[in-house]
């Protein structure tokens, strides 16, 4: 596996994140408000980056050096990582990781909501669309972070040979 993806390590980003919840914990309504959407960028990115290491993990044991390029490579540049994305790369690299996934992602039904509600302000946060970002406070970031930090979990779980 190249440095550059070993080296960034999710769980580096994951405390950070864990960090700047602590951080930011500030009375003021305004500073909540740029915090949370501060940080719902950043759990998005944890969640798209974090998905993209273990999938490329995965990819680099026991292949030979031109498959695991060759996914490494055609990794989309910039995806989504709403669950039906998610569910779509996991079947992409074995069906019956997509049916594990959709089980835990039913076994409580805040969590696909979670999940697509981060990205979703991530995209109105950054194409500057205040309306598709109303949700955002530091509670809802916070228990994204949390489903999201279980997803990670559960997916390193199900790819580990």
């Amino acid at each position: 596996m190249p440095s550059n993806v070993r080296n960034r390590g999710y769980h580096q980003y994951q405390s950070r994140i864990n960090h700047l919840f602590k951080f930011f914990d500030d009375n003021e309504p305004e500073h909540q408000a740029h915090n949370a959407k501060y940080l719902a960028v950043l759990v998005s990115g944890y969640l798209e980056q974090a998905v993209k290491e273990l999938l490329l993990k995965y990819a680099s044991q026991g292949t030979r050096p031109q498959i695991y390029k060759y996914v490494e490579e055609t990794w989309p540049i910039s995806r989504n990582m709403n669950t039906s994305n998610i569910d779509e790369l996991l079947r992409q690299f074995n069906s019956v990781w997509s049916e594990q996934f959709l089980s835990w992602l039913n076994q409580r039904e805040d969590r696909k909501n979670n999940i697509n509600s981060v990205v979703r302000w991530r995209n109105g946060i950054a194409h500057g669309q205040e309306s598709n970002t109303t949700g955002v406070t530091l509670v809802s970031v916070k228990n994204a972070f949390s489903t999201v930090s279980e997803l990670i979990l559960f997916i390193e779980s199900i790819v580990q040979p």
